[in-house]
C-alpha cells in the first residue's frame, strides 16, 4: 500500500511550474559543486600535510568556486517557498541539505585558510583574504542547522560542536604566529649564536665528542653543534668572522623582520579586506583610505606578543629534545650552563621587551631540567643504594647512604639560595624579577627530599638496633643526622608575606608568592622533624634494649641450682655472667660515644632488665649468693673497663644500684617480691 501510495502521490499535485522546478535543479547543483569543492581542499591540505606544493591557480580555483556556491546559495536561499505544503516541505529539506554540507565547506576553508597563512607571498596574501571575505560572509548567511533544544548525547567530536566564528585579523595574526613558531625558534638560535662570543676557539666536534672536562663554553659549543642542521654550512671566513662577533642589533633584526612582515600582511588586508579593520582603524585622507598609524602599532604590539609567547612554548623543546643531537641527551651539565650564559646576557645586554619573556622563560626551563636531572640523579643513588653495617673507622663521621643525601641537600640548598635575593639577584628586587616559579620546583624536592631521608633514618635506626650494632647505629644519630641538618642550616628563606600586602602583583606572581610560601612551611616542619629525629632513634633503643638486655639474660644467666647452694665463704669476686652481660651491652655503647646521659640510659635498662629476670624467673637466693649478687655490682667498672673509660655519671648509677643491694641484703624473704618493685620505680 505504502509502495502504491508513493508512487500515485505525484498526480494528485499541482505542477510546480518553471520557477520551482529552476529551483531544485539550481540546489541540487549547488549541493553538487560543495561535494567536489570540499574534496578539492581536502586534498590540497594533504598535500600540504605531505609537505608537496600546490600550484597558486589551484587555490585560485578554490576562491572562484567558493565565490559561485555563495552566490548560488543566495539565490537560492532568497526565493520564497511555495505555498503548497508538500513543495514547501519539499523545499526546507533541501536548504536543511544545504546548510548542513555550507557548515562542512566552511570548517574546509577555514582548516585551508590556517594552513595557507603564513605563506609569503602577496598574491597568495591576496587569495587568503579572498577566502576570509567568502568565509566571513557565509557565516553571515543563515546557515544554522542546530534547533533549539539540541540534546548532546555522545561529545565524541567536540570540535565540530563548536560554534563557527568570523576571522579577525587578530585571529589571522594567532594562527600566523603559530605556524611560524618553529622557524622563529630557529631563526631566534641564530641569534644567539651570532650573539656568543668565545673566548677562546676550540672545536666543537672535539669538545662534543669526548669526555673531557667540562669547560666554560662547552655548553655553548654543544648549543652550536645542536643547531648546526639548521642552517646552512658557512664557507666563507668572513660570514664565520661574522657569527663570532657579538652582535646585539641580530636579535632587535629579527623583530623589525616580524614587524615588516606584519605591515606588508596589514597593506594586502587593507586592498582586500577593508572591513576586517572596522571604521576606528581607518581614516581618509585627500580621498585616499589609510590605516591609521596608532592602528598599525597596536597590531604590531599585538603579534609580537602573540608571536613571542608562542616560540616560548616550544623553544625549550626543540634546545633540549627536538634534534638529533639535542643537549638534554648530550651533556649532563649543559643546560645549566647555557641557562647560566643566557641570564648573563640577558643582565648585561639591552635585548628588546618583546623577547625577553621569551629567553626568560628559556631559562627557568633549563633551570627546571638542570635541577630535575641532577636531584632525579642524586636521589636515586640516595634512595636505592643499600646500607651497608660496617665498623666504624675512626675518620667515618657520615654512612655511604646519609653522604648520599648529604650531597642532595647541598645541591637542593644552593640551586635555592641562587634564586634568593642576595645571591644572583639584586637585593630588595620586586617579587616579579625573582624566579619564583624555579625556587618552587627547587623547594618541592627538597621537602620530598628530607621527609624521605628522615623516613629512611628512623627505618634504618630500628633495623640497625636489633642487631646491637651500635658504632653503625650511632653513625647514623650522631653522624648522618648533625651533618644533614648541617647542610639544611644554609637554607635561606625569605618571608614575601609583607610585600605581598603592600605591592601589587599580577595573578600569576600572586600565586606563585602563596605557593611558596606553602612549600616552605612544610619544608620547615620536615626539617623541625628531622631535628627530633635523633631523640626518637634513641627512645627506639632504649625499647629495643630491655629486649637485647633479657635475651643476654637468658643466655648466660645461671641455673635456679647455682643460687640455692650454700657456704659460709664470702665471694671474692663477681660471677663470669656478669662480666659477659656487660660487655655484649653497656661496653658498645661505651666504645662508641661519650654521651653520659645516653649511657646511664643503658645502664639503667639494664638493671631494670636485671631485676625483673630474677622477678620472673623467681630466683631465690641463699644467704652466700646474696652477697655474692652485692659483690657484682662493683664489678661494672672491671668489665666496662680496658679501651673504654666509663662516665662518671655511669658510675654514679651503679653506686646507686649497690646501695639498692644492700637494702636487698637486709630484707626478708616475705617483702622481697614488693622490694623488687620499688627498686624498679625508684631507678
Amino acid at each position: 500500500m505504502d509502495t502504491n501510495y508513493r508512487a500515485n502521490i505525484g498526480k494528485w499535485l499541482p505542477l510546480p511550474g518553471d520557477v520551482l522546478e529552476k529551483w531544485f535543479v539550481n540546489s541540487s547543483m549547488v549541493t553538487e559543486s560543495i561535494d567536489n569543492l570540499v574534496k578539492s581542499i581536502a586534498l590540497i591540505i594533504q598535500d600540504i600535510t605531505d609537505s608537496q606544493i600546490c600550484e597558486l591557480e589551484a587555490y585560485k580555483r578554490v576562491a572562484n568556486d567558493l565565490e559561485e556556491i555563495t552566490k548560488g546559495y543566495k539565490s537560492i536561499s532568497t526565493t520564497s517557498l511555495s505555498t503548497h505544503p508538500i513543495y514547501k516541505y519539499k523545499m526546507r529539506h533541501f536548504l536543511m541539505i544545504l546548510k548542513r554540507k555550507l557548515n562542512v565547506l566552511v570548517r574546509f576553508t577555514r582548516n585551508l585558510i590556517n594552513e595557507i597563512v603564513d605563506c609569503k607571498s602577496d598574491e597568495l596574501l591576496r587569495i587568503i583574504f579572498r577566502l576570509v571575505n567568502i568565509y566571513n560572509d557565509i557565516l553571515d548567511m543563515d546557515i544554522d542547522v542546530s534547533g533549539p533544544l539540541t540534546n548532546v548525547f555522545c561529545n565524541d567530536c567536540p570540535y565540530i560542536l563548536e560554534p563557527m566564528k568570523k576571522i579577525s585579523v587578530t585571529r589571522i595574526l594567532q594562527v600566523l604566529a603559530k605556524n611560524r613558531a618553529e622557524e622563529s625558534c630557529h631563526e631566534l638560535i641564530d641569534c644567539l649564536l651570532a650573539n656568543y662570543k668565545p673566548r677562546e676557539k676550540t672545536d666543537p666536534i672535539t669538545t662534543i665528542s669526548g669526555d673531557a672536562d667540562v669547560s666554560e663554553n662547552s655548553s655553548i659549543e654543544i648549543y652550536r653543534a645542536l643547531t648546526r642542521h639548521l642552517t646552512p654550512p658557512i664557507e666563507s671566513s668572513t660570514s664565520r668572522t661574522e657569527l663570532e662577533v657579538s652582535n646585539i642589533e641580530s636579535i632587535q633584526t629579527l623583530v623589525n623582520t616580524q614587524n615588516e612582515q606584519v605591515l606588508r600582511l596589514l597593506n594586502v588586508v587593507q586592498d582586500v579586506s577593508p572591513k576586517l579593520f572596522g571604521t576606528d582603524a581607518l581614516k581618509t585622507s585627500k580621498g585616499e583610505t589609510r590605516l591609521r598609524s596608532s592602528a598599525i602599532k597596536k597590531v604590531k604590539n599585538y603579534y609580537q606578543e602573540v608571536a613571542w609567547g608562542a616560540l616560548s612554548g616550544i623553544l625549550d623543546h626543540i634546545v633540549l629534545w627536538w634534534s638529533s643531537e639535542a643537549l638534554a641527551t648530550r651533556h649532563n651539565h649543559g643546560a645549566q650552563q647555557l641557562k647560566d650564559w643566557l641570564s648573563q646576557f640577558i643582565q648585561k645586554n639591552h635585548v628588546p621587551q618583546s623577547v625577553r619573556p621569551a629567553l626568560q622563560n628559556l631559562c627557568d626551563a633549563l633551570g627546571y631540567h638542570a635541577t630535575i636531572t641532577e636531584w632525579d640523579q642524586f636521589f636515586r643513588l640516595a634512595y636505592t643504594s643499600a646500607f651497608k653495617c660496617q665498623s666504624k673507622a675512626s675518620f667515618t663521621e657520615v654512612s655511604d647512604t646519609g653522604q648520599m643525601f648529604v650531597e642532595l641537600f647541598q645541591l637542593l640548598v644552593r640551586l635555592s639560595n641562587e634564586c634568593e635575593a642576595g645571591g644572583e639577584w639584586v637585593i630588595g628586587a620586586p617579587l616579579i624579577e625573582l624566579p619564583l616559579s624555579e625556587q618552587i620546583v627547587i623547594l618541592h624536592r627538597l621537602d620530598h627530599s628530607v621527609h624521605t631521608a628522615r623516613l629512611w633514618i628512623v627505618q634504618e635506626a630500628k633495623i640497625i638496633a636489633h642487631t646491637w650494632e651500635l658504632d653503625v647505629f650511632f653513625l647514623l644519630v650522631k653522624g648522618d643526622i648533625v651533618n644533614c641538618l648541617e647542610e639544611l642550616s644554609y637554607l635561606k628563606l625569605a618571608d614575601h608575606t609583607s610585600t605581598l600586602s603592600m605591592d601589587s602583583v599580577s595573578v600569576q606572581v600572586y600565586v606563585c608568592a602563596k605557593m611558596r610560601a606553602k612549600i616552605v612551611s612544610e619544608v620547615n616542619v620536615n626539617i623541625d622533624l628531622l631535628q627530633k629525629c635523633s631523640g626518637k632513634c634513641v627512645e627506639i633503643l632504649a625499647k629495643i634494649c630491655r629486649v637485647v638486655s633479657l635475651a643476654n639474660l637468658h643466655m648466660c644467666f645461671p641455673r635456679s641450682s647455682y643460687w640455692r647452694k650454700g657456704s659460709d665463704v664470702a665471694p671474692v669476686t663477681a660471677s663470669l655472667y656478669v662480666e659477659s652481660y656487660f660487655e655484649k651491652v653497656l661496653l658498645p655503647v661505651l666504645e662508641v660515644i661519650e654521651d653520659p646521659e645516653t649511657s646511664n640510659m643503658i645502664l639503667k635498662i639494664m638493671c631494670e632488665a636485671w631485676l625483673d629476670y630474677i622477678y620472673l624467673h623467681r630466683v631465690k637466693f641463699s644467704q652466700k649468693n646474696k652477697r655474692a649478687w652485692i659483690a657484682r655490682i662493683p664489678g661494672i667498672g672491671t668489665h666496662a673497663s680496658g679501651n673504654v673509660r666509663p662516665q662518671p655519671r655511669t658510675m654514679a648509677g651503679a653506686s646507686r644500684l649497690e646501695k639498692i643491694q644492700l637494702l636487698l641484703h637486709r630484707m626478708t624473704k616475705t617483702f622481697q617480691r614488693i622490694y623488687y618493685m620499688k627498686i624498679i620505680i625508684r631507678f
